[in-house]
Protein backbone atom coordinates (compact mmCIF):
# COMPACT_ATOMS: atom_id res chain seq x y z
CA UNK A 1 0.00 0.00 0.00
CA UNK A 2 2.78 2.57 0.68
CA UNK A 3 4.11 2.06 -2.85
CA UNK A 4 0.77 3.13 -4.28
CA UNK A 5 0.76 6.32 -2.20
CA UNK A 6 4.21 7.38 -3.41
CA UNK A 7 3.36 6.63 -7.06
CA UNK A 8 0.38 8.99 -7.08
CA UNK A 9 2.32 12.11 -6.04
CA UNK A 10 5.02 11.28 -8.57
CA UNK A 11 2.42 10.83 -11.32
CA UNK A 12 0.70 14.10 -10.38
CA UNK A 13 4.03 15.89 -10.40
CA UNK A 14 4.85 14.57 -13.88
CA UNK A 15 1.43 15.50 -15.26
CA UNK A 16 1.67 18.98 -13.72
CA UNK A 17 5.05 19.52 -15.33
CA UNK A 18 3.67 18.36 -18.66
CA UNK A 19 0.72 20.77 -18.56
CA UNK A 20 2.80 23.70 -17.36
CA UNK A 21 5.17 23.11 -20.28
CA UNK A 22 2.35 23.17 -22.84
CA UNK A 23 1.63 26.47 -24.52
CA UNK A 24 1.26 27.96 -27.97
CA UNK A 25 4.75 29.51 -27.77
CA UNK A 26 7.00 26.85 -29.28
CA UNK A 27 10.32 28.53 -28.67
CA UNK A 28 12.17 31.75 -29.29
CA UNK A 29 10.36 34.23 -31.50
CA UNK A 30 12.16 36.70 -33.77
CA UNK A 31 11.67 40.32 -32.90
CA UNK A 32 9.08 41.94 -35.16
CA UNK A 33 10.45 45.00 -36.92
CA UNK A 34 8.36 47.96 -38.06
CA UNK A 35 7.49 47.78 -41.76
CA UNK A 36 5.40 49.68 -44.28
CA UNK A 37 3.60 48.22 -47.32
CA UNK A 38 6.06 47.74 -50.18
CA UNK A 39 5.37 46.31 -53.63
CA UNK A 40 6.16 47.07 -57.23
CA UNK A 41 7.27 45.64 -60.55
CA UNK A 42 10.47 44.31 -62.04
CA UNK A 43 11.35 44.34 -65.74
CA UNK A 44 14.25 43.23 -67.92
CA UNK A 45 14.73 45.37 -71.00
CA UNK A 46 11.14 46.56 -70.68
CA UNK A 47 9.60 43.07 -70.28
CA UNK A 48 8.16 41.79 -66.97
CA UNK A 49 10.34 39.32 -65.08
CA UNK A 50 8.54 36.30 -63.64
CA UNK A 51 9.76 34.05 -60.81
CA UNK A 52 12.62 36.22 -59.61
CA UNK A 53 13.30 36.83 -55.91
CA UNK A 54 13.81 40.52 -55.16
CA UNK A 55 15.60 41.15 -51.86
CA UNK A 56 15.99 44.57 -50.27
CA UNK A 57 19.03 44.83 -48.02
CA UNK A 58 18.75 47.74 -45.56
CA UNK A 59 21.89 49.26 -44.06
CA UNK A 60 23.36 47.82 -40.89
CA UNK A 61 22.01 44.66 -39.38
CA UNK A 62 18.39 45.33 -40.17
CA UNK A 63 16.27 42.48 -41.46
CA UNK A 64 15.97 42.29 -45.28
CA UNK A 65 12.67 42.17 -47.14
CA UNK A 66 11.98 39.81 -50.03
CA UNK A 67 9.31 38.81 -52.50
CA UNK A 68 8.98 36.78 -55.70
CA UNK A 69 7.72 38.32 -58.92
CA UNK A 70 4.56 37.05 -60.59
CA UNK A 71 4.03 36.58 -64.34
CA UNK A 72 3.32 40.30 -64.77
CA UNK A 73 6.51 41.28 -62.89
CA UNK A 74 4.62 42.35 -59.74
CA UNK A 75 6.17 41.57 -56.38
CA UNK A 76 5.10 42.15 -52.80
CA UNK A 77 7.80 42.38 -50.15
CA UNK A 78 7.80 40.78 -46.73
CA UNK A 79 10.13 41.21 -43.76
CA UNK A 80 8.58 39.57 -40.68
CA UNK A 81 6.11 37.51 -42.67
CA UNK A 82 5.20 37.15 -46.36
CA UNK A 83 3.77 40.37 -47.83
CA UNK A 84 4.01 42.47 -44.64
CA UNK A 85 6.24 45.11 -46.24
CA UNK A 86 9.74 46.47 -45.80
CA UNK A 87 11.71 48.70 -43.45
CA UNK A 88 11.61 52.41 -44.36
CA UNK A 89 14.77 53.75 -46.02
CA UNK A 90 17.24 53.20 -48.84
CA UNK A 91 18.01 49.57 -49.63
CA UNK A 92 20.56 47.84 -51.82
CA UNK A 93 18.85 45.25 -53.99
CA UNK A 94 19.68 41.76 -55.21
CA UNK A 95 17.72 39.76 -57.78
CA UNK A 96 17.96 36.00 -58.29
CA UNK A 97 15.82 33.44 -60.09
CA UNK A 98 13.49 31.44 -57.84
CA UNK A 99 13.40 27.89 -59.19
CA UNK A 100 9.95 26.30 -58.93
CA UNK A 101 9.67 23.66 -56.21
CA UNK A 102 7.35 20.69 -55.95
CA UNK A 103 4.83 21.48 -53.23
CA UNK A 104 3.44 17.95 -53.38
CA UNK A 105 0.20 19.17 -54.93
CA UNK A 106 1.24 18.66 -58.54
CA UNK A 107 1.78 22.34 -59.26
CA UNK A 108 5.49 22.10 -60.03
CA UNK A 109 6.34 22.24 -63.73
CA UNK A 110 7.38 19.00 -65.34
CA UNK A 111 8.97 20.27 -68.54
CA UNK A 112 12.69 21.02 -68.61
CA UNK A 113 12.17 24.53 -69.99
CA UNK A 114 10.37 25.55 -66.80
CA UNK A 115 13.41 24.51 -64.76
CA UNK A 116 15.56 27.20 -66.38
CA UNK A 117 15.30 30.92 -65.71
CA UNK A 118 13.26 32.74 -68.35
CA UNK A 119 16.11 35.27 -68.62
CA UNK A 120 19.79 34.81 -67.87
CA UNK A 121 20.48 37.92 -65.83
CA UNK A 122 24.08 39.04 -65.45
CA UNK A 123 25.60 37.57 -62.27
CA UNK A 124 26.14 41.05 -60.81
CA UNK A 125 22.42 41.29 -59.96
CA UNK A 126 22.67 38.38 -57.49
CA UNK A 127 24.84 40.42 -55.10
CA UNK A 128 23.56 43.63 -53.48
CA UNK A 129 27.10 45.01 -53.45
CA UNK A 130 27.56 44.64 -57.22
CA UNK A 131 24.02 44.95 -58.57
CA UNK A 132 24.09 48.75 -58.69
CA UNK A 133 20.39 48.64 -57.72
CA UNK A 134 18.79 50.59 -54.89
CA UNK A 135 15.20 51.20 -53.87
CA UNK A 136 13.82 53.84 -51.55
CA UNK A 137 10.94 52.70 -49.35
CA UNK A 138 9.13 55.86 -48.20
CA UNK A 139 7.69 56.30 -44.69
CA UNK A 140 4.14 55.89 -46.01
CA UNK A 141 4.99 52.74 -47.98
CA UNK A 142 4.64 52.29 -51.74
CA UNK A 143 2.85 50.03 -54.20
CA UNK A 144 4.77 51.42 -57.17
CA UNK A 145 8.41 50.50 -56.58
CA UNK A 146 10.16 50.07 -59.94
CA UNK A 147 13.14 47.87 -60.81
CA UNK A 148 14.01 48.32 -64.48
CA UNK A 149 17.00 46.09 -65.27
CA UNK A 150 19.03 46.54 -68.45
Amino acid sequence: MPARLTARPALCLCLSALFVGCSSDYGPQAEQVATVPASGTITWKGQPLSSFRITLHPPGNQRPAAGVSAADGRFVLGTNAPSDGAVVGTHKVSVIWEQPVDDGLGTAPVDAAALKPPVDLPAKFANPETSGLTLEVPAGGSSSLQLALQ
